[in-house]
């Protein structure tokens, strides 16, 4: 204990250490009651304010993510019904146009084969008449040759 009050001793500390203390305690307990518990209630506030809008912010970032997988689900699906749709009308377009080519390529061929055939008719018939005027005509050029 001496070597406590020996080292008290040197620092300067005397009997005023007590009243010095009741001083600070009783200033600590005001300040206290005056400034750092209303200080101590604005930081607690702000902490948590600040970590209710991190979890707020986190929520935020999930809803936004689930907002951007459902808008990519819709644009995929708009897109794969889309193409449905146009793939759906270039076959039935196709299928009519067929169809009307077919149809008229047999028009066509009909027109062809009945104007052969009726050429073919005709080309026979002149054979005839052409033969026999061939004939006619030879016999009048051995006649003219012969006189």
């Amino acid at each position: 204990m001496e070597t406590f009050t020996a080292i008290f001793t040197q620092l300067g500390v005397d009997n005023s250490l007590v009243p010095q203390f009741v001083i600070i305690l009783v200033v600590f307990i005001i300040a206290q009651f005056l400034f750092l518990g209303k200080l101590q209630d604005v930081i607690e506030t702000r902490e948590e304010k600040t970590v209710k809008l991190e979890s707020s912010a986190d929520e935020t970032i999930e809803k936004v993510q689930r907002m951007q997988s459902e808008y990519k689900m819709k644009i995929e699906e708009a897109n794969r019904a889309a193409l449905k749709n146009s793939t759906d009308k270039k076959q039935k377009i196709t299928q009519t146009y067929t169809e009307q080519y077919k149809q008229t390529e047999k028009e066509v061929n009909t027109f062809v084969d009945q104007s052969r055939h009726e050429f073919t008719k005709e080309v026979a018939g002149n054979k005839d008449q052409y033969l026999a005027e061939a004939d006619a005509l030879a016999q009048s050029l051995v006649q003219k040759i012969i006189q």
